[in-house]
């Protein structure tokens, strides 16, 4: 067992999974977070049965049930007549099949329930407003320098910064990146506001030429998530913290079906961002003897397959696996990045292509043929089952 605390940069859902991995296996972890305090924004995510399954491991079940969602199928329908032409069941025979429910969050709320258990625990320290400056590697340690002055070491430093990663850049370099053509905007109604029962509780995808709107209900089903993607050229910013007018968005799926416009026109005020989607390339290397990387730090992906936050958790639970197991860290590093780069690289791939379908609806054959592309059969997405392959 190591004396010395693993450090982790950043305190997002990766970051604080990972934490909560390596607590679980006995090992001490110290958490950086560049934010002066613990928090996220208020997006909409989803943790399939293959995250739940971690997130059950690491005892966050009954606290996670008391503020998930829980849509009952993943339903795509026509963009301007609403009519359906997939639904793929979420129901009690799905969890049986996977061994674990299909949950939606407020992002906020799964962000809580990570940070209380994670502070709850003797084994966890964690420090804000730490943004890491500089990163230096050395045969025995790696030590990290922070924009407040501070100054620490640590036997392995895992990156978990997100798609921007200062441990990615300061090991492995920049990650370029591509922009898809594709821009998201992302809003927030509250239950109450809208007609009855005129989302329903679903993981609900009205699918048409260039567009597609996710929507879905969070915090148990008092709010409403939306996402709506859109084909433009002439925005680029990646940050999702950019403001956008719901006039504007709301003009440009006038032709789109009721529920739709009436769940954009009444977002709630100041909910409505945009940002860009962009697409890399799967990194050919994670890891030095010493650093690694986590999440979007490593894999960052486009939205489409909802795996964002689940990787990261499937990542954290395979790493603090063989951190537990393996005292050599290079070894240790290295088998983690064995083991997952394959998996995150496929997951990647296909999260495009499910977007590029989304969007054929109405081209053509290609939108005839439309069925819900991966959602179509999930096994090999929702059936992997980490906790299971690495035991406590």
């Amino acid at each position: 067992m190591r004396s010395e605390p693993i450090a982790v940069i950043g305190a997002g859902i990766g970051g604080l999974g990972l934490a909560l991995s390596l607590a679980a296996r006995g090992l001490q972890v110290a958490v950086y977070e560049q934010a002066a305090a613990l928090g996220e924004i208020g997006a909409g995510l989803h943790l399939s049965p293959n995250g739940m399954k971690v997130a059950r491991a690491l005892g966050l079940g009954p606290a996670l049930d008391a503020v998930a969602a829980r849509p009952r199928a993943i339903t795509t329908r026509h963009y301007a007549s609403g009519a359906e032409n997939f639904s793929g069941p979420l129901d009690a025979d799905f969890e049986a099949r996977f061994g674990a429910p299909f949950y939606s969050f407020h992002r906020a709320d799964l962000h809580r329930v990570l940070t209380t258990a994670a502070t709850a625990s003797p084994r966890i320290t964690i420090r804000t407003a730490h943004r890491l400056e500089k990163l230096s590697l050395a045969a025995d340690q790696v030590t990290l320098t922070f924009d407040n002055g501070a100054e620490i070491s640590a036997p392995v430093v895992v990156g978990a910064d997100g798609v921007h990663s200062r441990v990615r850049a300061a090991t492995l370099g920049e990650l370029g990146a591509r922009f898809t053509g594709h821009v998201a905007y992302r809003g927030m109604a509250a239950t109450e506001d809208l007609p009855p029962g005129l989302v329903p509780e679903m993981l609900n995808i009205w699918v048409g030429p260039g567009k597609h709107v996710v929507a879905y209900p969070v915090r148990r089903g008092e709010l409403i998530n939306y996402v709506a993607l859109v084909e433009e050229d002439d925005w680029q910013n990646e940050s999702w913290t950019t403001r956008a007018s719901k006039a504007g968005l709301a003009e440009g799926f006038a032709a789109w079906h009721p529920t739709v416009r009436t769940l954009i026109d009444h977002t709630l005020s100041g909910e409505c961002y945009k940002w860009a989607l962009l697409v890399r390339d799967p990194l050919q290397q994670w890891s030095t003897a010493r650093t690694t990387l986590l999440g979007d730090a490593a894999h960052p992906m486009v939205p489409y397959l909802a795996q964002g936050a689940v990787m990261a958790l499937e990542d954290a639970w395979v790493l603090a696996a063989c951190l537990a197991d393996e005292p050599d860290p290079g070894a240790a590093l290295g088998r983690y990045q064995g083991a997952r780069q394959q998996r995150t690289a496929d997951i990647q791939a296909a999260a495009w292509e499910q977007g590029q379908m989304n969007h054929a609806v109405g081209r053509g054959e290609d939108g005839d043929r439309f069925r819900g592309g991966r959602f179509s059969d999930p096994a090999w997405i929702y059936g992997h089952d980490v906790v299971a392959d690495y035991p406590l």
